[in-house]
């Protein structure tokens, strides 16, 4: 397997000849893709993420986790994070006619090149006409821009973006472009909504698929998954919040990466990938805007996203926590049986693509967990996931509704959380309260249980006492009349001694 392993040098040199007006309009549609200019081609670690695809579900799979590049990550090395991603417009295929792609670039379809019948372009016949200054001087160019340098220019910036997606984004493994980018570029300057990020996902998901059938060439965009991979593999300690880098994402890649080590093979990328474990993984990205993030839809779960040569499935559900969400136990489905291979005449149902995108359900800011840097999982998902790589069959799947469900649930609870908070406060101060009384009670009952006690020892003593005096032989009558008082004076006190003890049962 090869992939784009060089950048011409007649793209850097035709992007520094464009001027700063120049570039500016280009980065105006192309975002900061143009960024991937600076980026080295690493063609080892493309080969070795190969063989970790999973085309039935695709994802890459790890040793206790998956990953797979989603449409926020796509769209955040654009730098189209500007608006909520659901609200874009999709870009579709579209056949070219060979008199319409010279229309598009502004060429006179008295032109004979006979390869646009066949449905690609060398990029030496555009860069020829628009790669350098001598294109607008040039009558054999056969352009129609009249003399009018400044129109040139605006074709020029046309043109260039064509060149620059057919090789670096939408490689071709002869190295000529596809002419349906004519069509891509012309609805990114028509549709002020319009993204990207479907489209080059569809192209890397097909690509990874064919390579691990045997295919001989990577005909995605390398550039932005090594990027991609090598940035979930720069482990920060603590999460890195670099805010929101807009356009200049891929140009500051290697800064946010500074001091990663890379493997140089593709064995020892290979051995780098086996080892790796979900707790050594940058789960989501410090720049990456995180509040909204499109999950699933109504009416299943998993999106179709068009591509050049394929549809192919989407299913976010499945790594929700690279989006900074929990991930919970996936529906797993046989994504491959989902793909649609776009035919040559490009007839597909977009209509139907389109509606499935218009009823996507997004989670929004109040379903992300606390820590974003952890990557977060359900303990079901964690045996899950163990069985997996065990046994290699599918365990039973909960109901997909149950992430939305136990989420909705957690995040309630959050936002009751400052009222029970205030809640338990109170009652802890209530109980506090009832301690205090209890206490005083206590004391009181206490005070009242000695002082009865003094009094029935008081009684017992002067009982006593009497007994003493009665049993005397030696007495008078007088003694007489007071032992029988004293008699009576006895009983009363035992009454009273009964009451008393009585009393202090109850106490």
């Amino acid at each position: 397997m090869t992939v784009m392993t060089k950048i011409p040098l007649e793209l850097y040199m035709w992007w520094e000849d464009l001027g700063k007006s120049g570039q500016d309009r280009v980065n105006l549609y192309l975002g900061g893709l143009t960024g991937l200019l600076k980026i080295r081609p690493r063609g080892d670690i493309i080969k070795a993420l190969v063989t970790f695809w999973d085309p039935a579900h695709n994802v890459f799979h790890f040793s206790d986790f998956e990953l797979t590049p989603t449409l926020e990550e796509i769209a955040g090395y654009i730098g189209s994070t500007e608006a909520p991603l659901r609200h874009k417009y999709l870009i579709a295929p579209r056949v070219v006619a060979a008199h319409k792609f010279l229309d598009l670039l502004k060429i006179s379809r008295g032109v004979q090149y006979p390869d646009l019948a066949a449905g690609f372009s060398s990029p030496q016949f555009i860069y020829q006409r628009y790669g350098h200054i001598g294109g607008f001087n040039n009558p054999e160019s056969k352009i129609c821009s009249k003399g009018n340098r400044i129109k040139w220019e605006e074709h020029r910036c046309f043109a260039f973006m064509v060149v620059f997606l057919g090789i670096l984004v939408f490689p071709r493994k002869d190295g000529n472009i596809d002419i349906r980018i004519d069509g891509v570029v012309s609805t990114l300057l028509t549709q002020a909504k319009s993204t990207l990020a479907p489209m080059i996902m569809s192209e890397i998901f097909q690509a990874l698929t064919a390579c691990k059938a045997g295919g001989d060439f990577f005909e995605g965009c390398n550039l932005l998954l090594q990027m991609w991979m090598i940035e979930h593999l720069c482990h920060r300690p603590q999460y890195m919040n670099y805010g929101s880098t807009g356009k200049s994402c891929i140009g500051e890649f290697y800064t946010r990466v500074d001091g990663f080590s890379m493997p140089e093979r593709v064995t020892e990328w290979i051995s780098r990938l086996r080892s790796v474990t979900a707790n050594q993984i940058e789960w989501t990205f410090g720049w990456l805007p995180v509040d909204e993030i499109i999950y699933m839809l109504a009416t299943g779960p998993h999106f179709l996203l068009m591509g050049h040569r394929s549809i192919q499935p989407y299913a976010p559900y499945r790594v929700l926590r690279q989006l900074g969400r929990c991930q919970i136990v996936p529906k797993d489905e046989d994504l491959s049986l989902h793909v649609v291979e776009i035919r040559s005449d490009g007839q597909f149902h977009e209509k139907v693509v389109r509606q499935i995108w218009s009823e996507c359900q997004y989670l929004t800011a109040n379903t992300r967990v606390r820590d974003l840097s952890r990557g977060e999982a359900s303990l079901g998902y964690l045996a899950w996931y163990k069985r997996e790589v065990e046994f290699g069959r599918p365990a039973k799947r909960p109901r997909l509704q149950e992430f939305v469900e136990a989420s909705q649930e957690h995040w309630e609870w959050l936002a009751k959380e400052n009222k029970y908070r205030a809640t338990i406060s109170s009652l802890e101060r209530q109980i506090k309260d009832l301690k205090f009384a209890s206490d005083v009670q206590a004391a009181a009952d206490e005070g009242e249980k000695k002082k009865l006690a003094q009094e029935n020892e008081a009684l017992k003593a002067q009982i006593q006492k009497m007994r003493i005096a009665a049993r005397n032989p030696e007495r008078s009558r007088v003694d007489d009349r007071l032992i029988s008082g004293l008699r009576k004076k006895v009983l009363e006190c035992q009454d009273d001694l009964e009451k008393s003890e009585a009393s202090l049962a109850r106490v």
